[in-house]
């Protein structure tokens, strides 16, 4: 009976020591997967009583994945699609006068992105990237309803960027987290090529942007941006 329960107590401390051990792996522990996916919507529109008009959207899918190293630093890839349309109107009477412009951006790049746990849901972020950005742009004068292509206004537009971004994580489960951005420090470079116009011209930014983030895309800034994180590793899934 004696050795009984020396076994039980024995298997029973093996158990608790596995137990605790499972338990202090995380989302953000060594060796796990992450799998991202990020939206940003951005709609302008600015409208005074008289003429001019202007409006603007654009619309960032950014997908990522990313490898823990190490506790709490996430080493990752990222991908994004931008799209934006814009109208500006100059005259809207006797005869509208406006232009419109679509432009589609895909930026690429990699990412570190440095977590600071404050408790078990809560983790402050910091992440710095690199990324490449290519595109087109097109824009159509209209006058009434005639519309034609604006050749100065389209063609084909290249990008270099790095940032620095600043923001938080909520992690209500163990293996499923949300995340934005809230600050971002950057510059890139921009080159656009006009169709059938021999003037590539060269625009750099420099900026910092208080929610939002920045990447290798037209703008220095780029719209609120809040997305999911999915972890894999070992028990991240058992309840």
């Amino acid at each position: 009976m004696k050795k009984v329960i020396i076994l039980s107590l024995a298997l029973v401390s093996v158990l608790s020591v596995d137990a605790q051990r499972k338990r202090t792996r995380t989302a953000t522990s060594q060796g796990n997967v992450v799998v991202r996916t990020g939206l940003g919507i951005n709609h302008v529109k600015v409208d005074p009583d008289l003429d001019p008009v202007y409006k603007s959207t654009t619309i960032d899918f950014n997908p990522s994945v990313g490898f823990m190293a190490i506790d709490n630093l996430e080493l990752g890839l990222d991908f994004g699609i931008s799209n934006t349309t814009s109208e500006d109107v100059f005259t809207q009477s006797p005869v509208i006068s406006k232009t419109n412009t679509k432009a589609t951006d895909v930026n690429f790049g990699v990412y570190v992105q440095k977590y600071f746990p404050l408790n078990n849901w809560f983790a402050f972020t910091t992440q710095a990237n690199l990324g490449l950005s290519t595109g087109t742009y097109n824009t159509d004068n209209v006058l009434g309803s005639i519309t034609s292509p604006d050749k100065m206004n389209s063609g084909n537009r290249n990008g270099v960027g790095g940032s620095v971004s600043f923001g938080f994580a909520f992690t209500p489960y163990n293996a499923f987290s949300l995340f934005a951005h809230i600050a971002s420090l950057g510059v890139n470079n921009m080159k656009n090529d006009p169709d059938g116009v021999n003037d590539i011209t060269n625009t750099t930014n420099v900026g910092f942007n208080v929610i939002g983030n920045i990447n290798a895309n037209q703008n220095v800034t780029t719209p609120l941006t809040f997305g999911c994180a999915w972890y894999f590793g070992r028990g991240l899934w058992k309840k």
